[in-house]
C-alpha cells in the first residue's frame, strides 16, 4: 500500500485529480469514524475541514525528504489544529465521555 500511496501522492502533486480522489476515498473510513464521535450538526464541517487539510498535505508533502507517508499522516492526526482537536474533546465531554 505504501509505494501505491507513494505513487498516488507524486501524481497529486502533478496535477492528477484521480490521484487526489483515490487517496481521499482511502482514507473515508477514518474520516467518517471521526465524524461520529461529535453532534450531527458538524459532522459535514468536520468531514469538509480534515479532507481540505488532507488535500493542503498531500500538496505539500515533500517526496525527496519525507521516506513513510503512513507515517506523515499519523502525524497530521496527531498535530491536526489544536482548536478542532479542543473542539472534539469538548464536544466528547458534552456527550459524557472522558
Amino acid at each position: 500500500m505504501e509505494d501505491e500511496l507513494f505513487d498516488l501522492v507524486q501524481r497529486a502533486q502533478g496535477g492528477d485529480n484521480e490521484a487526489l480522489s483515490k487517496i481521499i476515498t482511502a482514507f473515508l473510513p477514518t474520516i467518517r469514524c471521526a465524524r461520529q464521535k461529535i453532534k450531527k450538526d458538524r459532522q459535514d464541517d468536520l468531514e469538509q475541514n480534515i479532507v481540505e487539510t488532507i488535500i493542503k498535505k498531500i500538496m505539500s508533502y515533500d517526496l525527496t525528504q519525507t521516506p513513510d507517508f503512513s507515517t506523515y499522516c499519523r502525524q497530521i492526526n496527531q498535530q491536526h489544529d489544536p482548536s478542532n482537536q479542543t473542539q472534539l474533546h469538548r464536544i466528547s465531554q458534552e456527550k459524557g465521555g472522558k
